[in-house]
């Protein structure tokens, strides 16, 4: 082998382990750009949902291999979500040992609520529906009430409201919420909620522990985001 072919391999072989380095920190400290509304940013790779977490099923949903334009997933680590939205708690309690409350939204671009107004007029729609079908109205033990409208051993479906008698907020659609027993005989649940803020949809999940802080989740993920405006 000729010197200077031996000290090419050499410097290459000398250069791997920091050309393999390079490439774990741009997965872990990258970005990725996106845009929203006609806002762009970068967002780190640290917080994208589709880099983070994977299941295999998951590939098959709309959005989630690759985001459509104008719509972001976020996972926002529940110690951060806690010290930055008061009253977030970053554990749930209900399993046999604490779950982290990690943050995942989905957040679309909707500037004429478009998006929006189809699930909103959707979801009340198939509230109603149940409603007429006698889903019975039950307390539920977090506040407010529950319309339970599918229910098993070990498991039930429902959405939950204030009180029956409360008003159909224009930029929300009614939180439905899935609840489980464990072995134990303590429920656990997830409410899902779908919401329309200053020209963003957003749709994310929460813990019993959480549920009284929903309302502000748009305004805090709007602010995360704010610090990766480009």
């Amino acid at each position: 082998m000729r010197p200077t072919r031996r000290v090419a391999l050499l410097v290459a072989l000398l250069d791997l382990p920091l050309v393999l380095a390079a490439f774990a920190a741009e997965g872990q400290f990258g970005t990725t750009w996106y845009r929203l509304i006609g806002t762009a940013y970068a967002v780190p790779h640290a917080y994208e949902f589709s880099r983070n977490f994977r299941l295999p099923w998951l590939d098959a949903l709309p959005g989630l291999g690759r985001e459509p334009a104008d719509a972001l997933w976020l996972m926002l680590p529940a110690t951060e979500v806690a010290a930055g939205l008061a009253g977030f708690s970053p554990l749930s309690h209900g399993h046999a040992s604490p779950v982290a409350t990690d943050l995942v939204v989905h957040v679309v671009g909707d500037p004429d609520g478009r998006h929006f107004a189809f699930r909103h007029a959707r979801q009340w729609g198939t509230f109603d529906a149940r409603l007429a079908e006698g889903a019975p109205w039950r307390p539920d033990p977090y506040g407010g009430e529950r319309l339970v409208y599918s229910e098993g051993v070990d498991h039930r479906r429902f959405y939950r409201l204030p009180s029956q008698q409360a008003a159909r907020p224009a930029d929300q659609t009614p939180h439905s919420c899935l609840a489980s027993d464990t072995s134990d005989g303590r429920e656990v649940s997830t409410c899902t909620y779908l919401v329309h803020r200053d020209g963003l949809t957003y749709d994310f999940s929460l813990r019993p522990e959480n549920l009284d802080v929903a309302d502000r989740v748009p305004a805090y993920v709007l602010a995360r985001l704010a610090a990766w405006k480009r």
